[in-house]
């Protein structure tokens, strides 16, 4: 039977028109919202079931899931739009056409303005804007036919992006704090192959996962080859303990809270971690970070550091460090990270006399220098040029690349 014939009389069918409903005010092709609904209809043409309720879902979705994982992005759409198994080799290849492989295009709806991707209020509206978003929706979404030009929809600059790569090489100074959130996200990811890896050095021990061989035989061969004990090995950590020195001076405030997010985010590491703070005077902060959400941590550190934004004494803050629960606090299983600009106004032979020390006592002494993400640094100021000899690592920590080649070093270490 025509299913025309059985639409009710008087209701003017507009699907296939491509033609919103008048009054409707459909959602611009340039916004986000808009590739979405680009993408369905695409769906629908090569077969799937895509309608105006499963795209308001797929919208839906994304509020909950947001964009900065391509992955989890793909897999929300894939959730609302899959209807049987059988569609989806095509929708992976429609979705790698349509999201990934035009990225060379640079897309407006993507850039950081009033239409970014990234407010998902936009996706999630409130309960006075729900009725006319879903009939925004549905007006835009009226056009899911075959008689639309598929090749002029897909000449539309739509792409998917990796918030990963457009963030790694911003300089943190930039970012207002409005980015915390997402930047914590990808603290974690580039922290997570570090998280789970382990040294593979191992010593013998009582009860463990592998088996020592070599012990089993030498065992063995004393009881006629005879198995009376299963000797076992377990991993052997290199590096105990790591420590952090945090610069919190005033040229450092823009840098300071991603790396002491990146620490927070540090301390499911199996190796123990103990963080400071200093300008003026050496600060423990290790328990906060542990215990408080960041954001808190963040308020009682900057409360119970008095001299935070004041100036800078390396040398004492370092003497202080050194001589930390009577000099227990740096041994040779321990890797020193120093996060300073290096601008020093204290005694510069009490920072060479203590930095000495700490290279003597430490596994590795690691010098983080925002300042040396820009080409055009040189380390020129006093304090940078006493203590550069006495560092065994020098490295930048302006952005999220710099936190991934410290994750590198670290992984080289542990």
């Amino acid at each position: 039977m025509n299913n025309s014939a059985q639409r009710k009389p008087g209701k003017k069918d507009t699907r296939g028109s491509g033609i919103p409903s008048p009054g409707a005010r459909p959602i611009p092709e340039e916004s986000f919202a808009g590739a979405v609904i680009s993408f369905g209809r695409l769906l629908k043409d090569h077969g799937l079931a895509v309608s105006p309720a499963s795209l308001m879902d797929a919208l839906s979705a994304i509020a909950k899931v947001g964009v900065e994982s391509v992955e989890d992005f793909k897999q929300a759409l894939k959730s609302v739009f899959l209807t049987r198994v059988e569609e989806t080799e095509t929708f992976e290849r429609l979705f790698f056409e349509f999201w990934l492989e035009r990225s060379s295009v640079a897309p407006d709806f993507l850039r950081a303005d009033d239409k970014s991707p990234l407010r998902r209020n936009d996706l999630s509206p409130g309960d006075d804007e729900a009725a006319s978003a879903e009939e925004d929706v549905v007006a835009s979404v009226a056009g899911l036919s075959d008689s639309q030009d598929l090749e002029a929809r897909n000449a539309l600059p739509y792409v998917m992006y990796s918030p990963r790569e457009v963030l790694r090489n911003v300089d943190f100074k930039e970012l207002p704090e409005g980015e915390d959130p997402r930047m914590a996200r990808l603290i974690r990811e580039i922290l997570q192959p570090f998280l789970k890896r382990s040294s593979s050095r191992r010593r013998s021990v009582e009860s463990g996962v592998s088996v020592d061989f070599r012990r089993l035989f030498r065992k063995c061969s004393r009881y006629g080859g005879e198995i009376l004990e299963i000797p076992r090995l377990k991993k052997k950590r290199r590096v105990k303990k790591l420590v952090f020195m945090c610069d919190v001076s005033g040229s450092m405030n823009p840098y300071l809270r991603f790396m002491l997010r990146f620490i927070k985010e540090l301390q499911h590491v199996p190796t123990r971690v103990e963080t400071f703070v200093f300008a003026t005077r050496l600060h423990r902060v290790t328990p906060l970070l542990v215990r408080l959400p960041f954001h808190r941590a963040m308020e009682e550190i900057s409360h119970a550091v008095k001299d935070w934004s004041g100036g800078t004494r390396i040398g004492a803050s370092l003497a202080e460090l050194n001589a930390y629960r009577g000099g227990g606090m740096i041994t040779s299983s321990t890797v020193l990270l120093l996060h300073s600009d290096g601008w020093d106004r204290g005694d510069l032979d009490l920072l060479e006399r203590e930095i000495t020390k700490v290279q003597r006592k430490a596994y590795r002494l690691i010098w983080i220098n925002p300042l040396l993400g820009s080409s055009q640094y040189e380390p020129t100021c006093r304090g940078m040029k006493t203590a550069l000899p006495h560092v065994d690592s020098f490295l930048p920590g302006h952005n999220m690349g710099a936190l991934e080649r410290l994750v590198r070093t670290l992984r080289g270490l542990l």
